[in-house]
């Protein structure tokens, strides 16, 4: 090439012999720009064979695996379920009462027992089941009916049992070594004074009403 022997000669880099040499010997082309090699692509993931049959999960809503808290002492749902639960009792009670019952025998002797709430009452029975209270052999216990408890006699083998589940209804079981309801000659003398004294009280009429007090507009 012409150009790059005259510059070799010029600068003086090279003899005359040698600039002819290079100009036979073709120049090298400049290196190309190499441009980055394109980002390589994600490879897509494949989904995992499944190793055996799926099997389709069903998830419980929170509310069946968090305990119901009862209800409050006081509240109206409280005294729904006890009123409903004092209902079962007392069906419970009546079936089994009655099932043992033993009729009563009207007669001549008067048989004291003391009711739940605390009063006095009177079966006027026969001389057998008079005898047979006082030996153990009967008891009297509570019959509750809609709207009312009665009282019914049950024999031993009963009462003993309603002990057990119901123990407030045997209302007089001369149980040995362990009798229930038992009241001396000198303990029922005095009940019997008392209740005839209050049942006197409450005949008696009360104190006339004040003519000045003022009366509340109907």
């Amino acid at each position: 090439m012409q150009n790059l022997r005259d510059k070799l000669l010029k600068a003086g880099l090279v003899s005359a012999e040698k600039a002819a040499e290079a100009a036979k010997t073709p120049e090298a082309p400049a290196p190309k720009r190499q441009e980055p090699p394109p980002p390589a692509a994600r490879p897509h993931r494949q989904p995992r064979p499944a190793s055996g049959p799926l099997i389709a999960v069903r998830r419980e809503p929170l509310s069946a695996s968090v305990p119901k808290l009862p209800p409050l002492p006081g509240s109206r749902e409280a005294q729904r379920l006890e009123s409903r639960k004092q209902l079962e009792q007392d069906r419970a009670l009546r079936e089994q009462v009655s099932a043992a019952q033993v009729q009563v025998q009207p007669g001549e002797r008067a048989f004291y027992f003391v009711t739940r709430k605390n009063r006095l009452r009177r079966l006027e029975l026969s001389l057998e089941q008079a005898s047979a209270l006082e030996s153990g052999a009967l008891a009297v216990v509570e019959k509750p009916e809609p709207g009312q408890i009665e009282h019914a006699l049950v024999p031993s083998e009963t009462a003993e049992a309603l002990l057990h589940d119901f123990p407030r209804a045997v209302r007089f079981f001369n149980r040995s070594g362990e009798p229930v309801g038992f009241l001396s000659e000198e303990e029922l003398r005095a009940r019997q004074e008392t209740e005839k004294a209050e049942a006197s009280s409450a005949e008696q009429p009360g104190p006339p009403a004040d003519s000045n007090a003022e009366v509340a507009p109907s």
